[in-house]
């Protein structure tokens, strides 16, 4: 798996030598009617891996762009999941990764692992996936210093240590169960189980499930088609 994902960030390096952003994300997140999901809940971190070179990438993919953008309603139940953790947790914080993508970025995402085994972790850049639709959020959760807790796995981790199921698993049972799996085979520490359950937990509360393969990834409980039938493709 070292080498493959050694091979994997060569190729990044060679394939996206992309042109410097052009377009104003953050004009445009507004213009398709999405919110700054901090205008709701100060309290709540942005930490855009994309706007980063700490990402699969290995490169800044969203030039100036800071803030996390999603749909007014997505927005609110991430707003929710804050104030659930909040209750049960009063030191810790969610802090988002990931939040609305234009299209345009997620092309290039895919064109970078076209022909390699991780293209089941990045959607087409033709229809897009949810983040491209406002409607996907990567996250976690800080302590008191703002330091994230243990997960298991780090953001954009492509082996098995980062899942939370099966392909098939779409209840918080399943998902619990499986995160006990990894634990007893040793995968990830306790208190990383005891962490990646508490957040799987509290973003059930508001409606949101986990990406299987991805435990930071969250949407809602929809089909991939329902979703672009009832959301617009953020197409720039």
């Amino acid at each position: 798996m070292g080498k493959q994902i050694t091979a994997l960030f060569t190729l990044l390096l060679l394939a996206l030598a992309a042109p410097a952003q052009q377009v104003d994300f953050d004009l445009e997140m507004q213009r398709c009617g999405l919110v700054d999901v901090q205008t709701l809940d100060k309290d709540i971190g942005v930490e855009l891996k994309y706007a980063t070179e700490d990402n699969f990438v290995g490169k800044n993919m969203y030039g100036n762009l800071k803030r996390a953008y999603l749909l007014p309603h997505f927005a609110r139940k991430v707003v929710q999941a804050q104030a659930i953790l909040r209750t049960l947790h009063p030191d810790y914080s969610l802090l988002i990764y990931d939040a609305a993508r234009p299209i345009s970025v997620q092309r290039q995402m895919r064109k970078a692992v076209e022909g390699t085994p991780y293209t089941a972790y990045v959607a087409d850049g033709t229809r897009g996936g949810r983040h491209n639709y406002g409607v996907a959020v990567d996250l976690t959760i800080v302590d008191g210093e703002g330091v994230p807790l243990e997960m298991g796995a780090g953001f954009d981790d492509f082996t098995r240590k980062a899942w939370v199921g099966e392909d098939k698993a779409f209840s918080l049972a399943e998902y619990k169960a499986y995160v006990e799996r990894l634990r007893r085979e040793g995968l990830i520490s306790d208190r990383a189980a005891r962490n990646r359950t508490l957040l799987l937990e509290i973003m059930d509360k508001v409606g949101l499930r986990p990406y299987v393969k991805e435990w930071w990834h969250y949407q809602e409980k929809i089909s991939m088609s329902a979703t672009r039938e009832r959301y617009k493709l953020l197409d720039f």
